[in-house]
């Protein structure tokens, strides 16, 4: 994988997955951010969106069930959520998620 991070100060937007065909936009937890395109577009899209996701409301899944959340902390294969559901069943102010994917983890 390869970093792509901001001119003026270095911050870390987040990464290009080589894959057949191109290159893959991923956010700084490595959540899939489009479909393969020229390495220059998908950089282009890791600039554009790369953080802004990252403020966006999303859903996880536990149990079966899809609650939403928000995204308190970002990093390289993890990210750090509040629940954010009336329906939601436990009583926590944060839940860690590892190597959070479309099957488990998605924009609202």
């Amino acid at each position: 994988m390869r970093e792509i991070r901001r001119d003026d100060d270095g911050a870390l937007l987040g990464f290009l997955r080589p894959v057949d065909g191109g290159w893959e936009p991923l956010t700084v937890f490595g959540y899939p951010l489009g479909g393969a395109r020229p390495e220059g577009e998908a950089a282009e899209e890791v600039h554009r969106s790369g953080l802004e996701v990252l403020m966006r409301p999303w859903e996880f899944l536990e149990d079966g069930e899809w609650y939403r959340c928000v995204i308190l902390e970002a990093a390289a294969g993890e990210i750090r959520i509040r629940p954010n559901d009336h329906r939601y069943p436990h009583d926590v102010y944060a839940l860690t998620l590892e190597r959070p994917g479309p099957a488990t983890f998605r924009p609202r």
